[in-house]
C-alpha cells in the first residue's frame, strides 16, 4: 500500500487546487472540493454549499463521509500514527487541531505538504505535525458509480463590466490615445540616429536645426496627448470606481441575513477592497498590456530590420526571464492568497476588539489583546515579507538577465560598426529600439502574471456577486394591513444540523395584542422571531399576516409596516436625530418627537446641549444602556408600524420606564410580539407563549 500510495503522490501531486473557505464553518466543504477536483469533478465551493449547506458548528468527519458519497467518492476514516502518514493514500483530508479539516497533498521524508482551507498550501516538518495532527485521517477514491459532475458558477472578468455604457468606447478612446503616445517614442530612435549619421558628421546645422524643429513640434503633441490620457483615465477609472463599488455594496446590502453570520466582518471588508483591485487591472492596467505587446511586435521588427541576430540575443534574455516567472507562479499565487487571507484576519481582529472595547478595559485584557492582534498582523507581515522576496528574485533576475544581455549586443554592435556592418548611428537607434524593448517586455510579464493573479480577486468578489438575491416582491398590492400575524406549522433546524430548535408551531397573533415569547436561553426564541421578522426562512411551515402568506405579500411591503429592536442592534455614528430618523432624506420632526415621547427618551435628549443635534457614535458610548434601547426603541417607533418586535428591548430599563412605555404603545393599538426574561415585562403580556413547554396558546 505504501508504494502505491507515493505514487500516486508523486504523480499526481500537482493536479490538487488549493480552495479556500469563503466561511467560517466550511473547511470540510473547502477539502471536499479540493479531492472532487482532484479525481475529475468541476465543482466550486458556491455550488457545493448549495448542494449541501455547512452547519454553523462545523462538520464532522461523517458529515464528510456522506457528502463525498452524494458525489460518488468512497471514503475510508483512518487512525494513523505521524510515523505511518506515508502509507496513507493522498490526498486524505486530515482532522487539525480539534476543530479544522485540512487536505494531506503530499508526504516528504521528513515533510508533508497541506492545503489548508484557511491559509493556503503549507508545507511542514514532520516534528511540527504533532501539534496540529489528531491522527484521524480520510482516504477517499473514485467508487463504482463514479462519474464527472460539472457543477461551476464562476464569476467571469468580463461580466463585471459588460453592461456598463460606453465601456467600449472609452476603451477605444484610451486605446487611440496611448498608442499616439507609443508612436512619439518609436520615432524618437530614428531622429537619434540621423542626427548621428548625416548631421553630426557635416557642417551643415540647417537640417539639424529643421529636424529639431520638427522633433519638438512633436514632443509638444507628445506632451499634450499625455495630458489629455492621463486626464481621460482619471475620468475612466473614477467613473468605473464608483459602478463597480456602488453594484457590488447594492448587490451585498440585498443578500439575506444568513450570508453575514457566517462570515467575519473583516473578510467581508477585504472582499469589497477586492473591487479597486480588479477596476483598475480592468482601466488602464488593460490599455497598457494591449499597447506594450503591440510596441514589442514593433519593435521587434524594425529590430530584426537593423540584426535579427541581435534581435535574437536580446528574444532569447526576455524568454528566459518569461519562463523564470511562469516557473514560479503557483508560488506568488499561493503566498498571494495567503497574503490577502492573513491581512482579512487582522482586519477581523482589529474590528472585534473595537467593538469589545469595553470589556477588554474591565478585564484589564489590553496585553492580551494586543498580542492576539498582533500575532495575527505578524502573520500578515510575513505573508508579505515572502512576496517581496519572490519579487527581489525577479528584480534581480531582471538586471542580470538584460544587463549581460546589454553587454553582449554592445560588443557585438561595436564589431558591426568596426567592419562597416553597421554605422555608428544604426547603433545608437538599435540600442534606443532595444531598450524600449526590454522595457515593455517587463511590463508586459508582469502584467500578465498580474493578470493571472487578478483571479484570486475575482473569486474573492465571486463569493458577493454569486450569492443569489431574494426573489422579487410579487404584484400583489395590499393597501391597510392590520397587524394580525399566523404562524402555521413552523419548524426550523440550523443548516447541517438534522434536530429541529422547534417542531410545528403553530400561533395566532391578533392585531394590537401583546404576546411575549419565554423560555431558557438557546431554545430559539429569537430564531422564531427571525423567521416571523421575515430575515430567515422557516425549514417548513409559512408565516401569515392578514391571512396572505409573506411570499405573497413580499418582503418590502412586509417590512415597510413592521419594526423591530433586536439584542444586538446599534447605533450609527451620527446625531440622534439620525438614529431616530435612520437617516431618513426627508424628516418629520414632529413624528420624531413623538416617537421620543412615547419611547420615555424625549426629556432626556432634550437635557443634552446639543439636544437632537448630539453626536453619538456607532456604538453610543456617550449614553447609558438604558439611553440607548430608548433611542432604539424610538427609532422603531418613527416608522409608525402595524406590528413591533422586540427582543430583550427593554432591559436596562427601569420598572417604571417600561410600564410607561407599555402604556403608551397599548394606545396606538400596534401588536406587539415580545421575547423577555424579566417577570415584569411577562406579567404585562396578554398571552404568553412558552417555548420550554411547547405552550403555543
Amino acid at each position: 500500500m505504501m508504494e502505491l500510495s507515493l505514487k500516486l503522490s508523486r504523480s499526481e501531486k500537482n493536479k490538487l487546487p488549493v480552495i479556500r473557505q469563503d466561511q467560517i464553518s466550511e473547511c470540510g466543504h473547502a477539502c471536499v472540493v479540493m479531492i472532487s477536483n482532484f479525481y475529475g469533478h468541476d465543482i466550486d465551493l458556491f455550488s457545493l454549499r448549495e448542494l449541501d449547506t455547512p452547519s454553523l458548528n462545523g462538520g464532522t468527519m461523517l458529515d464528510l463521509v456522506k457528502l463525498l458519497e452524494r458525489l460518488k467518492l468512497k471514503s475510508r476514516a483512518l487512525r494513523v500514527d505521524i510515523e505511518e502518514l506515508g502509507k496513507v493514500r493522498c490526498p486524505a483530508i486530515l482532522h487539525w487541531d480539534m476543530n479544522h479539516f485540512v487536505v494531506l497533498k503530499y508526504v516528504g521524508h521528513n515533510y508533508v505538504v497541506i492545503h489548508d482551507p484557511a491559509t493556503g498550501r503549507r508545507k511542514i516538518l514532520m516534528s511540527e505535525l504533532s501539534s496540529s495532527f489528531t491522527g484521524i485521517a480520510l482516504e477517499v477514491e473514485k467508487n463504482d458509480e463514479f462519474k464527472n459532475i460539472h457543477l461551476c458558477n464562476r464569476l467571469k472578468l468580463v461580466n463585471l463590466f459588460k453592461n456598463v455604457k460606453g465601456i467600449k468606447s472609452s476603451l477605444l478612446t484610451l486605446l487611440l490615445l496611448s498608442l499616439a503616445i507609443e508612436v512619439f517614442i518609436l520615432l524618437n530612435p530614428l531622429f537619434l540616429q540621423y542626427v548621428t549619421d548625416n548631421i553630426a558628421t557635416t557642417t551643415n546645422l540647417n537640417n539639424l536645426y529643421v529636424i529639431a524643429t520638427g522633433v519638438i513640434i512633436l514632443t509638444v503633441f507628445h506632451a499634450f496627448t499625455e495630458y489629455v490620457r492621463s486626464n481621460f483615465v482619471i475620468y475612466l477609472t473614477n467613473s468605473l470606481s464608483e459602478y463597480f463599488s456602488s453594484g457590488v455594496m447594492s448587490h451585498l446590502l440585498k443578500l439575506p441575513l444568513e450570508y453575514f453570520e457566517r462570515r467575519h466582518k473583516g473578510d467581508i471588508l477585504s472582499r469589497f477592497h477586492s473591487v479597486n483591485e480588479i477596476q483598475s487591472k480592468i482601466t488602464t492596467d488593460s490599455i497598457n498590456t494591449v499597447l506594450d505587446g503591440l510596441v514589442i511586435v514593433l519593435a521587434l521588427i524594425i529590430m530584426s530590420v537593423y540584426s535579427w541576430f541581435l534581435t535574437l540575443i536580446v528574444t532569447s534574455a526576455f524568454t528566459i526571464y518569461l519562463l523564470l516567472r511562469a516557473i514560479s507562479y503557483n508560488h506568488l499565487k499561493n503566498q498571494t492568497e495567503i497574503s490577502i487571507g492573513e491581512h482579512a484576519n487582522v482586519n477581523s481582529k482589529f474590528l472585534e476588539i473595537i467593538q469589545s472595547i469595553m470589556p477588554v478595559k474591565i478585564f484589564a485584557k489590553e496585553e492580551t489583546m494586543y498580542r492576539s492582534w498582533k500575532n495575527y498582523f505578524i502573520k500578515a507581515v510575513n505573508a508579505d515579507i515572502k512576496i517581496s522576496q519572490a519579487n527581489i528574485v525577479y528584480n534581480v533576475s531582471n538586471i542580470l538577465l538584460f544587463n549581460f544581455e546589454h553587454v553582449l549586443v554592445i560588443c557585438i554592435g561595436a564589431t558591426l560598426v568596426i567592419t562597416n556592418q553597421f554605422s555608428v548611428g544604426m547603433l545608437v537607434a538599435f540600442l534606443a529600439y532595444r531598450q524600449t524593448l526590454v522595457n515593455k517586455a517587463t511590463s508586459f510579464i508582469h502584467k500578465i502574471f498580474e493578470y493571472k493573479l487578478i483571479t484570486i480577486q475575482i473569486n474573492r468578489i465571486a463569493d458577493i456577486l454569486t450569492q443569489p438575491l431574494p426573489p422579487e416582491d410579487p404584484n400583489i398590492v395590499k393597501e391597510h394591513i392590520q397587524g394580525d400575524i399566523k404562524v402555521e406549522n413552523v419548524t426550523y433546524k440550523y443548516p447541517g444540523n438534522s434536530k429541529p430548535i422547534f417542531d410545528k408551531i403553530s400561533v395566532h397573533i391578533r392585531q394590537a395584542e401583546k404576546v411575549v415569547i419565554t423560555g431558557s436561553s438557546g431554545i430559539g426564541k429569537t430564531t422564531l422571531l427571525k423567521i416571523m421578522l421575515g430575515l430567515i426562512p422557516p425549514t417548513e411551515g409559512k408565516i401569515l399576516v392578514d391571512d396572505v402568506s409573506l411570499d405573497a405579500l413580499g418582503q418590502r411591503r412586509y417590512r415597510e409596516i413592521c419594526s423591530s429592536v433586536m439584542q444586538d442592534d446599534s447605533l450609527i455614528s451620527g446625531s440622534i436625530l439620525d438614529n431616530i430618523t435612520f437617516m431618513d432624506a426627508k424628516i418629520d420632526i414632529e413624528r420624531v418627537y413623538e416617537a421620543a415621547k412615547i419611547a420615555q427618551i424625549h426629556n432626556d435628549i432634550l437635557s443634552m446641549t446639543m439636544g437632537y443635534e448630539t453626536l453619538v457614535g456607532d456604538m453610543g458610548s456617550s449614553l447609558s444602556g438604558g439611553q440607548k434601547q430608548r433611542i432604539l426603541i424610538a427609532r422603531a417607533l418613527y416608522k409608525k408600524p402595524k406590528i413591533l418586535f422586540l427582543d430583550e428591548a427593554t432591559s436596562h430599563l427601569d420598572i417604571a420606564k417600561e410600564i410607561k412605555i407599555n402604556a403608551a404603545l397599548k394606545e396606538l393599538q400596534i401588536t406587539q410580539i415580545v421575547i423577555a426574561h424579566r417577570q415584569e415585562t411577562i406579567n404585562m403580556a396578554d398571552r404568553i407563549i412558552d417555548l420550554s413547554n411547547q405552550a403555543y396558546p
